[in-house]
């Protein structure tokens, strides 16, 4: 595994983009981003059932991005991320 990690921007039309850390976030400066920073997935435990665990996926925005001098509004980009990539209305 390299260790790049995912970025994001969210744009003025509140939509997360997602894209590959080989990228710069400036280069997706034409795409008006109010917030920048990197992303993250996993799974959470969300309960148990005759000894099986379920889990949930989920994503967390942190960070900020350096070529575009914006930082990721951790929580309004989490519970964007989460709507708009895994579903999740909570």
């Amino acid at each position: 595994m390299l260790g790049i990690k995912t970025k994001y921007i969210r744009t003025k039309d509140n939509q997360i983009i997602v894209f590959s850390g080989l990228f710069q976030h400036s280069d997706f400066k034409n795409d008006n981003p109010i917030s920048a920073g990197f992303i993250s997935f996993g799974t959470k435990k969300t309960g148990e059932h005759n000894g099986k665990e379920y889990h949930e996926p989920y994503c967390s925005c942190y960070g900020e991005s350096v070529s575009l001098g914006l930082k990721a509004d951790e929580i309004k980009d989490t519970e964007l991320a989460n709507r708009q990539i895994l579903g999740n209305y909570e």
